[in-house]
């Protein structure tokens, strides 16, 4: 189905007659009745009663012709709120992410994005702790949170929006661990994780993957990042992380791949009163998925 094909059939609906639907389209009547025929044949059943002079709509065709008028309707809405934030004064949307994250993976591409396509709407990105992070968007002190977690936000009737995938490695200190080329040499190393949420998620999944290495492992929660450092450092066990996370890996450290990704979602919660925020989200997510886009077309040459 495409919009050149609704345009079609709303205006032959309006007009009552293929003939005056093709002069307002400037197009030839058979064209009108072989995109209205295409239309039909993509949707399994007829839209327009031919029988008689009189054009009529089937039961379906006027289902879906109502649809159409409120999409249409919906969508210059949507314009109009657009047009308003565009010319409104300046509009500051609070966005929050973990203070472990690194800067670099997010923060510049959104700015220059909105300075240059949305001069009127300022974004703020600040850090806090994975956990507390749902929290300040409950409470209003954010109005986006940036965040591996999936649980709470639906419980609450938060929006999710899937922003991208970050790539998950294992992070070890090179004094404990001697020539590391795959999971199967940490074999007996505890995986350390910083966030009950993401244990909850990634537990499992992680044993299953190591024991397909014959990487025999308990996973550990250590509730704070920090300490899952300070333990890895010493040699009590190995970190999960994600390109995502702010860790030098050139001194004492090194990481190796670990087969899975992390989805980096968007939560907020619907506003009408406020459509900036959903005009932002859906911003940053044209942002990662033009990049991802970008990446792909990379790999394949």
């Amino acid at each position: 189905m495409t919009i050149g094909q609704i345009n079609c059939f709303m205006t032959v609906v309006n007009e009552q007659s293929f003939s005056k639907a093709a002069n307002v389209l400037f197009v030839s009547q058979p064209a009108v009745s072989k995109s209205i025929a295409s239309l039909e044949e993509e949707l399994g059943y007829a839209l327009i009663d031919r029988r008689d002079r009189e054009l009529r709509l089937t039961p379906a065709g006027a289902k879906l012709y109502d649809f159409f008028v409120r999409m249409r309707n919906e969508y210059q809405n949507t314009l109009s709120e657009i047009n308003h934030i565009m010319n409104a004064s300046d509009t500051t949307v609070r966005i929050g992410c973990s203070d472990v994250w690194n800067p670099d993976m997010f923060y510049g591409k959104m700015i220059r994005h909105f300075k240059r396509n949305y001069p009127s709407i300022h974004l703020e990105v600040e850090d806090n702790r994975l956990p507390d992070l749902f929290g300040r968007l409950q409470a209003g002190k954010l109005d986006i949170i940036m965040t591996y977690e999936l649980y709470r936000p639906l419980q609450y009737s938060f929006s999710v929006q899937p922003l991208t995938d970050a790539s998950c490695r294992i992070l070890y200190s090179k004094a404990y661990f001697k020539s590391v080329h795959s999971l199967a040499d940490l074999n007996g190393a505890d995986v350390l994780i910083f966030d009950v949420d993401i244990e909850k998620k990634f537990g499992k999944l992680v044993k299953k993957i190591c024991s397909d290495y014959g990487y025999i492992t308990e996973v550990k929660n250590c509730s704070r990042f920090e300490s899952a450092v300070f333990n890895m450092a010493c040699g009590r066990g190995v970190l999960l992380i994600t390109e995502w996370d702010n860790i030098i890996t050139n001194t004492p450290y090194e990481s190796i791949p670990f087969p899975h990704s992390a989805p980096v979602n968007l939560v907020y919660q619907n506003a009408p009163e406020k459509p900036y925020i959903q005009l932002v989200v859906d911003e940053l997510v044209q942002i990662f998925t033009l990049e991802k886009a970008k990446a792909h077309a990379a790999k394949g040459h």
